[in-house]
């Protein structure tokens, strides 16, 4: 999957003590973060240049987080940046150099783009400017690490005429921008590496507890959510407290990955809008998509929320068995809601193109339940994050070993059953 960063106003973790591109006037002072999402009002970095020969001027450098694991940093780069000049005679070009610093230093660990420069003029009505699959040095990234973007322009014209070339970063439009559309102000700009996978952020899937002994360092929780320590699960109740079970990091994206869990048992006895869901978001700003089960209907509805609200969910009568296990997926630009009944078997209950939020690197998820009516009877019980239970198997269908849930005969029909083992002094 590709990892995109966008180039924000929020402030540089780190700023490098000089500038490592050949720049002629590195004299700039704009420094701000390349995020994992989009941050900050529009804002923009103009300098002139007045020099009779051609030269080049920094207008911005960007830091990324630090990198969270070790890895080969590889592949190609690819880049949209709002830019404009106060004249066609100006003949601006984009340059750009990218590195990867040594932690917290100076020291550069390798170089990504040894000073690119465009051969497309900038233009007089500012608008963005898109370079795609830029083949990057291969560097080999330590935990700590962090990528730094220079940004300005390769002034071509040889004219002692004063000219200015201006470059926007910020914004939080809902679409990032694209070649030569205008809207430079709302649409933020960005950098995208093919073969950053992992290294700024983990995937969703990463997520992985059975609850075995408790609930484990991936997650916090609050409201009255506790471990069941007979069945070895997490109880999330439905009350006015809103308990919650969620992801103690926000640094996962769902790109080119996924996310399921398996929801052992609903809640029941709750009116009005008592519920539970699990959610996946970036923050706690109303945006996010949700699998959510109303206690009052039996519906259950797969939502993409802004302000809280989808106005048009899919919705389906709840089935227990049916809906055993829900699953968020991105897979080439579209995001899918499923269930399944054993986690070997899915079923797509929604899908859409995957929105801008979707991609950053922020995210977050949580099983929560809520009633405006105070608690119900039982609580939600949650199970198997990202991980099969006991009663799946691998068996040979002729070509290769597929998951199978493992069915024992109860008298009637056959139904999955946990496989238990001797401890030598219980079956756990």
């Amino acid at each position: 999957m590709a990892t995109r960063f966008w180039l924000t106003t929020s402030a540089a973790p780190y700023t490098p003590t000089t500038a490592q591109g050949a720049w002629d006037d590195a004299t700039s002072t704009v420094t701000g973060l390349l995020g994992r999402q989009p941050a900050g009002a529009s804002t923009t970095s103009a300098k002139a240049e007045t020099s009779t020969a051609q030269n080049s001027v920094l207008l911005g450098r960007w830091i990324s987080p630090a990198a969270r694991t070790a890895g080969t940093l590889s592949g190609t780069v690819s880049f949209t940046t709002g830019r404009g000049a106060s004249d066609s005679a100006a003949a601006f070009v984009t340059r750009v150099h990218m590195y990867v610093t040594v932690g917290d230093s100076n020291t550069v660990r390798g170089t990504l783009l040894d000073n690119w420069q465009g051969s497309t003029n900038w233009p007089v009505t500012a608008a963005g400017g898109t370079a795609t699959g830029q083949t990057i040095g291969s560097v080999s990234l330590q935990a700590g690490d962090r990528i730094v973007v220079e940004f300005g322009y390769e002034a071509t014209n040889t004219s002692g005429t004063s000219y200015t070339g201006t470059m926007y970063y910020g914004a939080t439009g809902t679409t990032d921008l694209v070649s030569a559309a205008t809207a430079v102000t709302t649409d933020p700009s960005w950098v995208e590496f093919s073969g950053a996978d992992g290294l700024f952020s983990a995937p969703t899937s990463n997520i992985i507890d059975k609850f075995g002994t408790g609930i484990g360092s991936y997650f916090v929780y609050w409201g009255g959510t506790f471990w069941n320590s007979t069945w070895k699960r997490v109880a999330v109740p439905a009350n006015d407290q809103y308990p919650g079970l969620m992801a103690t990091d926000v640094g996962y994206e769902i790109t080119g990955s996924s996310h399921y869990a398996e929801i052992v048992h609903m809640p029941t006895g709750g009116t009005g809008t008592a519920f539970s869901a699990v959610v996946l978001g970036p923050t706690d700003n109303g945006t996010f998509v949700r699998t959510r089960y109303a206690l009052a209907s039996g519906n259950l509805t797969f939502e993409s929320c802004v302000g809280y609200y989808d106005p048009s969910p899919t919705t389906l009568t709840y089935d227990p068995v049916a809906h055993r296990w829900f699953r968020f997926r991105e897979s080439g630009g579209t995001f899918y809601w499923e269930t399944s009944p054993d986690a070997a078997t899915w079923t797509v209950r929604r899908s859409m193109t995957t929105p801008q939020w979707l991609k950053f690197g922020t995210l977050r998820t949580n099983f929560e339940g809520y009633a405006d009516t105070g608690s119900t009877t039982t609580p939600a019980e949650v199970d198997n994050v990202n991980t099969y239970p006991t009663t799946i198997v691998k068996v040979w269908d002729g070509s290769g070993w597929v998951q199978k849930p493992l069915k024992v005969w109860s008298g009637s029909a056959w139904v999955a059953k946990p496989v238990k083992a001797w401890s030598e002094t219980a079956w756990f």
